[in-house]
């Protein structure tokens, strides 16, 4: 019995696809949610759309208001980019707007919508950003639309979202973070920074420069594996309130922040930001955002890309493509330094009877972050035998001079 449909003749069967999959990091995207009062009416509700830093023409659909000043304050770091932009219900008081741009997830309004963006636009978010209602504490406790960033963030799984303490003093910043502590999805940035807008001074939320300066690195990299911070950032005059910083010393404002989960600059523009928000013990061996930001890269990569071998049948050839594939997409990303080393494990008692004959294949994969420098210890103490080197040379110097009146002794 043939396994084909008969025929008389000959026949080409073409599959052009490759038998590996091909693992690529995507591009990170800035998404916000914001209300648009002075937008054209052609401008949707709770729909995301994209618009890039220098189309202008599409910008001044969005008029004046907070969306515009983030665009031009991301263009001011000097990049181009598209941003995913959502346009929330406009609110006459703070708490009501808060909670129009904090949305309904059975509705998909407010920051929601951003989970339609790839379906309405092709593109996702990478990191959130909420300027001007990232920051606000009601009743002292977690921001609203943070906490629905938080949980968006989650769902699209190489995503974070950056929000912005009170700018007051260092101790209610590091409170603001504490309300993110066992998250591993939160930036928080402390305090206001100094832009020039309009030919006068103002003052601007930190995160949008933030979320510019980390989205410049990976434009230069080409990826987002490398920490983003310990640069100049290029769209800022200063800070708006003093941040003290002492070139070993942990006490001053600036460990204090970054040990708190809080991002900050010192001496002006340099942006010094290691950690995210996750100070609490479950999760702080993770709080590194360059640790966060490669891991989580790595497994969304897998998701689109493996795709293709669904549907295959599942036995030997098909298993040795997908662990190739696993291997080849990490060792990529071991020669470019984003992990130390991996392993990928075929292990019997994950992949029981009952798993195969469904369908199942669980591969296991270890790897290991390459960590950035954050605590450079010098240690130094005295080195006394170094006085006999000295008194060695002195001599050989006085030997040197061939006078037989000098003489060296001892």
């Amino acid at each position: 019995m043939s396994a084909t449909v008969p025929n008389v003749g000959t026949r080409v069967f073409s599959d052009l696809s490759p038998t590996v999959a091909s693992i690529d990091a995507r591009q990170t995207y800035a998404a916000m949610c914001l209300p648009m009062p002075n937008a054209d009416n052609s401008v949707e509700k709770h729909r995301p759309f994209v618009v890039s830093t220098d189309d202008v023409e599409k910008i001044a659909l969005i008029g004046d208001g907070v969306a515009k000043d983030a665009i031009n304050q991301i263009a001011a770091e000097g990049i181009t980019t598209d941003i995913i932009l959502s346009r929330a219900e406009e609110a006459p008081d703070e708490d009501a707007q808060l909670g129009h741009i904090a949305g309904a997830a059975t509705d998909k309004t407010g920051l929601w919508s951003l989970l339609e963006a790839k379906g309405e636009t092709g593109l996702e978010p990478g990191l959130i950003i909420g300027p001007e209602f990232f920051h606000q504490r009601p009743g002292d406790a977690a921001n609203p639309c943070l906490t629905v960033a938080d949980a968006i963030c989650d769902k699209f799984i190489d995503c974070m979202a950056i929000g912005d303490a009170p700018n007051t003093n260092r101790e209610d910043a590091a409170e603001a973070a504490s309300d993110f502590a066992t998250s591993l999805n939160i930036m928080m940035g402390y305090p206001r920074v100094r832009i020039w807008k309009g030919g006068s001074e103002a003052d601007a939320p930190f995160s949008t420069s933030w979320a510019a300066a980390i989205l410049r690195r990976d434009a230069q990299v080409g990826n987002p594996y490398k920490a983003a911070w310990n640069k100049p950032m290029k769209g800022i005059r200063g800070l708006t309130l003093k941040v003290s910083h002492r070139d070993g010393d942990p006490t001053s404002d600036s460990n204090f922040l970054c040990q708190s989960g809080v991002g900050t600059a010192i001496e002006k523009k340099l942006l010094w930001a290691p950690y995210s928000t996750a100070s609490d013990p479950t999760v702080r061996d993770y709080r590194s955002i360059k640790r966060i930001r490669t891991r989580r890269s790595i497994e969304k990569a897998f998701l689109r890309a493996m795709r293709k071998y669904n549907g295959e049948d599942l036995g030997p050839h098909l298993t040795t493509l997908l662990f190739q594939a696993v291997s080849e997409a990490c060792a990529e990303r071991k020669a470019f330094g984003a992990i130390i080393d991996y392993e990928v494990i075929w292990d019997r008692k994950m992949n029981p009877n009952t798993v195969l004959r469904d369908g199942g294949l669980r591969i296991k994969l270890r790897f290991e972050e390459t960590p950035d420098l954050t605590d450079l210890q010098i240690f130094t103490e005295p080195q006394p035998e170094a006085f006999d080197l000295l008194a060695g040379n002195i001599a050989a110097a006085l030997q040197t001079l061939g006078d037989p009146n000098i003489r060296v002794a001892g």
